[in-house]
This record gives structure tokens, C-alpha cells and sequence, in this order.
């Protein structure tokens, strides 16, 4: 994949990610460290490629295990997410835009 489509395609993730966030443009980009005309340009450029439809960022299924673990009564609920050989442990709370992108980071050394 060249460097523009990558680019393109953190943006169909980043504009779908500011889609669903149910916050203002102004709020998105403050939270995201983005000017709102860098997402004004982005949302254009898109939309003139493709449709809302396809800014939905492609889907990778990976598989999942189940492992039978005893908590004890004072951990909170926790989710394990493993990609490659990295494993992150998720909690109640967690930041979403973060952890979309250590996965994408994680993605792109395996």
C-alpha cells in the first residue's frame, strides 16, 4: 500500500470514528488534536472518492480464545486483546481512539 492510500485510509477510519463520536467538529478535533479544516478537507476529499457507504474502514476478523480466569473480588472486568505477539488488557473506561491506534501501529510491524 503506497503512503497516500495509507493516508487516505486513517482518514475513512478517523472521519468514521468523528461520525459516530456523536461530538461537534469542534469538539472531535480538540479531543483529537486535529484543525477543523484538516477534517473539512479530509471529509471533501473523501466524499469526491467514494460514498458515505465506503467510509467504513475495510473489516480483519481475528480469532478469539476464551480463557476460564478466576477474578478475584476487587479486579474489575478486563478484556485481553492480543495482535501479534502484543497483548493489551482493556477496562471499564478505556480510550477507544487510543487503542484504534496501537492496533493500527501494531498492525503495520506484523
Amino acid at each position: 500500500m503506497t503512503t497516500k492510500e495509507q493516508r487516505l485510509h486513517e482518514w475513512i477510519a478517523r472521519i468514521a470514528d468523528y461520525m459516530n463520536s456523536g461530538l461537534t467538529m469542534s469538539a472531535w478535533c480538540t479531543a483529537n488534536h486535529f484543525t477543523k479544516e484538516k477534517l473539512r478537507y479530509w471529509l471533501r476529499k473523501t466524499k469526491a472518492a467514494s460514498s458515505t457507504a465506503a467510509l467504513t474502514p475495510p473489516t480483519h476478523w481475528v480469532p478469539l480464545a476464551v480463557a476460564d480466569q478466576t477474578e478475584s473480588p476487587n479486579s474489575a472486568p478486563s478484556l485481553v486483546v492480543c495482535v501479534g505477539q502484543a497483548s493489551i488488557e482493556l477496562r471499564i473506561g478505556f480510550d477507544a481512539q487510543l487503542l484504534r491506534e496501537i492496533v493500527q501501529a501494531l498492525e503495520a510491524l506484523c
